[in-house]
C-alpha cells in the first residue's frame, strides 16, 4: 500500500499507521475482525494530509451499529464536554481520585500569606496534600503554557506560607492535570520542581487517559443519551463517572438527581452496555 501522511492535532505530519487506529479501536471493546475491516476502510478512503480529527470521524461513522464502542472510543470528545466552564472537568477528576484512594474535595477559597487563591481540588494521600489545578482545554492543539506552570506554582508557594502562619490548610505538592498537553517549557518546568503533571499524553508510564482505562472510570458524557440539562443535574449530585450511575437503582438515583425514572431509563441502559466489557490496557494507544 502507497504511503499516506496523517497531520496529528500539533501538526506534526506522521505516516498513517493502521496498527494503532485497530489497537485504539479493540481498547474500546472491538473484537480484532471489526477493529481491522474499519482500520483498513479508513486506510482506503484517506488522502495526503487527512488530520486525525477526520479519521477519527470516520471512525465514528463507522462505529453508528456499536453504540457502545462508540461511546468508548470517543472518551477525549467526551472530556470535552465536561466543558467549557471547566467546573464538572474539576468535579469529575475529583472523583476519579477518590476512586484511587485519595481524599478529594473541592475547596473554598484558600487564603495564602499575601492574597487568597481558587484552587481546584485538594487532596490527601499517604500523609500527603496536594492542591490540583485542572485545565481544561476545548482543543488537543490548545498546550498548557509556561505561564501556567508558573502561576500554578506562585500559588503553591504562597499556600505554603500561608500554611506555616495558619491562614489555610498545609500543601506538601502541586499538580496540574489537563485534557490537554504541555508546552516543552511547562512540562519541563514543572518537573524540575517536582510538580506532577498529568495530561493526555504525560507521563508516558500512566497518562490520563490510562487513570481512566485502567478503573473504566468513564464520564457520563461518554453516553449519547445524557443531554446539557441532564449533565448540569447529575454534576449537581456528584455523580459524573459511569460506574457510580450503575450502583444506583432507579428509584435512587432519581432522588439523587431529582430527573424521572423515564428520563434515566435511557442513561442507565446505556451506561451498563458501556461498561460491560474488558478493556485491553495499553497507555500509549491513546497519545497520537
Amino acid at each position: 500500500m502507497a504511503k499516506i501522511n496523517i497531520i496529528k492535532s500539533s501538526g506534526e505530519r506522521v505516516p498513517l499507521d493502521t496498527g494503532k487506529i485497530i489497537k485504539t479501536l479493540e481498547k474500546a471493546g472491538a473484537d480484532f475482525n471489526l477493529a481491522e475491516k474499519i482500520a483498513q476502510d479508513i486506510y482506503k478512503k484517506s488522502w495526503q494530509g487527512i488530520t486525525t480529527k477526520e479519521i477519527y470521524k470516520m471512525a465514528m461513522r463507522a462505529l453508528r451499529g456499536n453504540p457502545a464502542i462508540a461511546a468508548r472510543y470517543s472518551l477525549r470528545d467526551a472530556i470535552f464536554r465536561l466543558g467549557p466552564a471547566g467546573f464538572e472537568f474539576e468535579k469529575y477528576i475529583m472523583l476519579l481520585l477518590r476512586t484511587y484512594g485519595y481524599k478529594a474535595v473541592l475547596p473554598e477559597i484558600l487564603k495564602g500569606a499575601c492574597i487568597t487563591h481558587e484552587v481546584d481540588i485538594l487532596a490527601e494521600k499517604d500523609n500527603k496534600k496536594m492542591m490540583i489545578e485542572c485545565k481544561l482545554r476545548q482543543g488537543t492543539e490548545i498546550f498548557i503554557n509556561i505561564k501556567d506552570a508558573l502561576s500554578t506554582w506562585a500559588r503553591f508557594l504562597d499556600l505554603a506560607d500561608g500554611a506555616k502562619i495558619g491562614t489555610c490548610p498545609k500543601v506538601d505538592q502541586p499538580w496540574i492535570v489537563t485534557n490537554s498537553r504541555f508546552s516543552y517549557d511547562a512540562l519541563n518546568y514543572g518537573l524540575c520542581k517536582g510538580m506532577v503533571m498529568l495530561s493526555w499524553n504525560t507521563p508516558k508510564e500512566k497518562p490520563l487517559p490510562a487513570w481512566i482505562d485502567e478503573k473504566k472510570l468513564y464520564p457520563i458524557t461518554v453516553l449519547h443519551s445524557v443531554n446539557k440539562f441532564q449533565l448540569f443535574a447529575f454534576s449537581k449530585a456528584e455523580i459524573l463517572l459511569l460506574e457510580d450511575i450503575v450502583k444506583f437503582s432507579p428509584s435512587d438515583l432519581a432522588k439523587a438527581t431529582k430527573l424521572s425514572k423515564k428520563q434515566l431509563e435511557p442513561i442507565l441502559a446505556e451506561a451498563r452496555e458501556v461498561l460491560d466489557f474488558e478493556p485491553q490496557i495499553n497507555i500509549m494507544k491513546h497519545t497520537t
